[in-house]
């Protein structure tokens, strides 16, 4: 196919098919700022790990790896050895900077040869955070408060709801006896009373 366009300024002449080619890139690093812009700096780091020694990483193998992680990246989810893994975006931070403070440190065999090492790290922190919420669980499970033992009102609306404990009934006064008789007097008329029942 021949040359559609041509620089106004050097005459370098441009196929239309190379600026279709390269909608395609633009709508990757589109896909990538979305996600962060912040963390899309950080992926571009990432990415220069990847350059061979005393060579630069063309732009087709950096939109090549990009894209072979921004579906994890909107998710925010990786699969590793067998299984899905949570990976916020904050996670891919960190993991991120640890990589690069390794190569800074030469701690890194560069040039990388895929995104294992990356992914590495990210089920690491997420098996890290799962160990530590479940100590916490048993943590609060040893720890929480106890059922109450005695059957009382578990609340205080079961309180409240309570009927008022009824008063025990008191005895009935005896009537008062007649002023000036002395009890002795009245056990002797009570038993003279009692003996004249007996004997009718």
């Amino acid at each position: 196919m021949s040359a559609d366009l041509s620089c106004p300024v050097c005459g370098t002449e441009l196929d239309l098919a190379v600026l279709f080619a390269h909608e395609g890139d633009q709508r990757a690093l589109a896909r990538l700022a979305a996600v962060s812009i912040p963390l899309g700096g950080r992926v571009l780091q990432y990415l220069a790990l990847f350059t061979p020694p005393k060579q630069r990483l063309t732009a087709a193998k950096k939109i090549k790896l990009i894209l072979q992680l921004l579906p994890d990246l909107e998710r925010e989810a990786i699969s590793w050895k067998g299984r899905d893994w949570p990976a916020p975006r904050t996670a891919w931070a960190m993991a991120i900077d640890q990589m690069l403070s390794a190569r800074d440190a030469q701690r890194l065999e560069l040039p990388m040869k895929g995104h294992g090492y990356l992914f590495a790290i990210l089920a690491g922190m997420a098996d890290r955070h799962e160990g530590q919420a479940e100590q916490q669980r048993e943590q609060d499970l040893r720890t929480g408060p106890r059922a109450a033992t005695v059957n009382g009102p578990k609340s205080v609306a079961d309180l409240v709801q309570q009927p008022a404990p009824t008063a025990a009934p008191r005895p009935v006064p005896a009537a008062p006896a007649p002023a000036g008789v002395s009890p002795m007097v009245r056990a002797m008329r009570a038993e003279i009373e009692r003996k004249k029942g007996t004997a009718q």
